[in-house]
């Protein structure tokens, strides 16, 4: 048994030894691994500790389970998960079969408008993820303009309205039928034609065609767009705040857990709650559905499709499609009308008044929201394209750990994924990040040419005098303090790495170690440029004074950077160029760069993220990465790999071949994730609703702080403003990036777990 282990951990090792032969690609990987580890796995754990634990006194407690046994309260927490699951199943139920309608009726039944119908079906993926409700309110709440101006319908008790479970449902079907429209409509566009022509050629009818032959051969993705879309169902939590009126469902509880009652143990008990069927139902999608059907969105069709011309089939499709395209296209005007309206239901007059407070009270929001949803664009997409690089095209023990817990933070509720994110932030993951260090340590030493005792010896004699000076330090003048002796020596460090490499070799060196001294040069001098902008535009007033401060916040995001990331990157450049020091001059240079290392990555309060942006940039991130890694595997599996091994066999290491032969084989679908990630952060509200704070302030979270104080058509001119700023962005991204590639940048749309192409939760 030992004998067993021990050769499986050696195998192991043997294998990351492999990858770390490259040294570009090891440093991709750790850096993946730990951007993953800590941002998704590190607060899903500390989710389930939380829920066993009260946050006040440490102590295990198991009492919000036992409140599902207790007759005080099991009735209240029963009839909770049951509404949810009741919300779920119909919403996937319902939002499955409006995206095979619209789906075939679209590709099969000849019909017309096609490029204005494909767009009208795909608005709910680019608005606010409550947009409709705000909307449904408007023409169906009490005093909508259909159920009271024109149909003069009074709401009186026992009279049913929108607020309930039924209204619920509706709107999260409206809302989330595109995810299903875009599976089912890959799926038909790429079916092989042959069986139903050969049914068609026996004799059958179109009607028996479409129920024995299309139908099962959609079944997967069918199984796959239900799952999806309950799971969307059970993370929702805008429309819910808005529209469950009486009844609760677990989205809501979990929210009000926190910011009502300020009760962590609570939020995190209840999260687990509604990770267990979330879960399971991504793991079952991700195992089953994904093995039994892969959809290439990017692949060419096989042929012609089937047409449908026999009117009882067709003109249902047809009926049925317009109708919802119809209701789509009234909702989302009554939200353009509503943002021109002085007051919907009493005043229908023309204003720009609502634009005008808007720009006025939330121009922190919409430049914040903006600036953070465009910093983590390219942070998930490069994240994805890298895991999606090592997935596809290595073989490593822990691959498919590495590409399941990659799709997990959109599979997660984005309540659950807040909640984590505040437990496992606001003090320092010191556990999470002595893991993350010592796997950097790890790759550091086995580059180091020694033996075990003399590498001990290094670590020990680095070490020490790191952590003792991370120790020390912060009490003399905190990180500014550690930022400057991290300068002094990383700049003896660069002098002995340029005089112990080769002549070559030191324009390269001194270029990677220039990255980690100007950040800590921008952390040392970055407040004093942004306190003076700062000054000056609280010294202009009004609007302008917003602008300006907000830049000035935007200078902190970039020269702020934690000082744990300058040490991971300095970590990982010593370990690229260990190769490159002489073995004579190794030891010297190992023991200044762990101290230096060690000093950064635990020095203060290392990570304690929450309040800054960082936590927001890492949960936008976070929520958007499956979509870029989906879309790069996807791309990748599709890539011949024999060019890159061409490449490799001409003497091109890792990254070159990555760089010049993958990379621009890829660019589509990796400007594709771009876009997708982009509208996905600029309409998320579930994880970031718990992240905001006065300084940083996000739109969708303003919008629905102005439905709850009853400024619809305020939140009306919102929505408007960020479906504009998405659409803007999606035009620039193809304008300067895309239009090379326009016409292949579909991507698959059928990804791993429960994660929305350009949706919000």
């Amino acid at each position: 048994m030992i004998s067993s282990l021990r050769q499986s951990i050696v195998r192991r090792y043997h294998e990351f030894q492999q990858i770390g032969r490259d040294p570009v690609l090891m440093v991709g990987l750790l850096i993946s691994a730990a951007f993953v580890f800590l941002f998704v796995v590190w607060p899903l754990l500390r989710v389930v500790v939380q829920g066993f634990f009260a946050f006040e006194t440490g102590a295990f407690s198991v009492e919000y389970f036992e409140r599902y046994v207790d007759p005080y309260f099991a009735r209240h927490n029963w009839n909770t998960l049951r509404d949810t699951m009741v919300m779920g199943i119909s919403t996937a139920t319902g939002g499955t079969l409006l995206g095979f309608i619209v789906a075939f009726t679209l590709v099969r039944c000849n019909y017309p408008f096609q490029r204005v119908s494909h767009a009208l079906s795909l608005i709910p993926t680019i608005s606010p993820p409550f947009a409709i409700a705000i909307a449904v309110i408007l023409l169906f709440g009490r005093a909508g303009l259909v159920t009271k101006d024109w149909l003069g319908i009074n709401f009186g008790v026992g009279v049913n309205d929108v607020y309930g479970l039924d209204g619920l449902v509706f709107v999260q079907i409206i809302t989330f039928f595109p995810v299903a429209y875009l599976i089912i409509r890959a799926m038909l566009e790429r079916l092989d034609p042959a069986m139903e022509e050969a049914a068609q050629s026996l004799g059958a009818s179109k009607f028996h065609i479409l129920r024995s032959v299309t139908l099962p051969l959609l079944v997967p993705g069918f199984a796959g767009a239900f799952l999806l879309l309950f799971v969307e169902s059970l993370a929702d939590l805008g429309n819910p705040l808005l529209l469950t009126g009486t009844r609760n469902v677990l989205s809501t509880e979990i929210f009000l857990a926190v910011n009502g009652e300020y009760n962590q143990q609570k939020a995190a008990a209840l999260s687990l709650v509604l990770l267990i069927p979330t879960l399971t139902v991504f793991i079952v999608q991700r195992y089953w559905v994904s093995r039994r059907s892969y959809v290439s969105v990017t692949g060419k069709p096989t042929g012609g499709q089937l047409q449908v011309k026999e009117w009882f089939i067709r003109w249902p499709f047809i009926i049925v499609t317009t109708l919802s395209l119809f209701l789509v296209a009234v909702l989302y005007l009554s939200i353009a009308v509503g943002s021109f309206t002085k007051l919907w239901g009493v005043d229908f007059s023309f204003t720009l008044e609502n634009y005008q407070i808007a720009f006025s009270r939330g121009m922190e929001a919409i430049l914040d929201t903006t600036f953070l949803a465009a910093i983590a664009t390219p942070i998930a997409g490069i994240l994805g394209m890298i895991i999606a690089f090592l997935v596809v095209r290595r073989q490593f023990s822990g691959k498919e750990g590495l590409d399941f817990v990659s799709n997990l933070g959109a599979a997660v509720p984005g309540t659950i994924l807040g909640i984590g994110f505040i437990i496992a932030f606001i003090k320092p993951p010191l556990p999470a990040l002595i893991l993350i260090f010592v796997a950097f340590l790890l790759y550091l030493m086995s580059n180091v040419q020694s033996n075990r005792s003399r590498k001990i010896v290094i670590v020990i004699l680095g070490l020490v005098p790191g952590l003792a000076l991370a120790y020390r330090l912060p009490a003399w003048g905190g990180d500014w303090v550690v930022a400057n002796v991290a300068l002094i020596l990383s700049l003896i460090l660069l002098v002995v790495a340029r005089y112990s490499t080769l002549p070559k070799q030191r324009r390269q060196v001194t270029i990677l170690f220039l990255f980690v001294t100007a950040g800590l040069i921008a952390f040392i001098i970055g407040p004093y440029p942004s306190s003076a902008l700062a000054m000056y535009g609280r010294s202009l007033g009004g609007t302008a004074a917003k602008v300006v401060t907000s830049i000035a916040d935007w200078i902190d995001v970039f020269s702020q950077v934690p000082l744990p990331a300058h040490g991971l990157l300095l970590l990982a450049i010593g370990g690229y160029i260990m190769h490159m020091i002489m073995p004579g001059r190794r030891l010297i240079f190992t023991v200044v760069l762990l101290v230096i290392g060690s000093m950064l990555i635990f020095a203060g309060a290392p990570l304690a993220l929450v309040g800054t942006s960082y936590i927001i940039i890492a949960a936008y991130s976070v929520r958007s990465l499956p979509a870029s890694l989906r879309a790069g595997v996807a791309s990748l599996q599709q890539i011949d790999p024999a060019i890159e091994e061409a490449s490799t066999s001409l003497g091109a290491d890792a990254q070159l071949t990555f760089r010049r032969v993958t990379l621009p084989l890829i660019a589509p679908a990796f400007l594709a994730g771009l876009i997708f990630a982009f509208a996905r952060h600029m309409t998320s509200l579930s994880a970031i609703i718990f992240l905001t704070t006065p300084k940083w302030r996000i739109l969708t979270v303003q919008i629905l702080s102005e439905v709850e104080q009853g400024g619809l058509n305020i939140a009306t001119a919102y929505a408007m403003i960020v479906i504009a700023i998405v659409l803007i962005a999606i035009g620039l991204f193809y304008f300067f990036m895309g239009r090379a590639y326009r016409s292949d940048t579909d991507v698959n749309l059928d990804i791993g777990g429960a994660d929305r192409q350009l949706s919000a939760e």
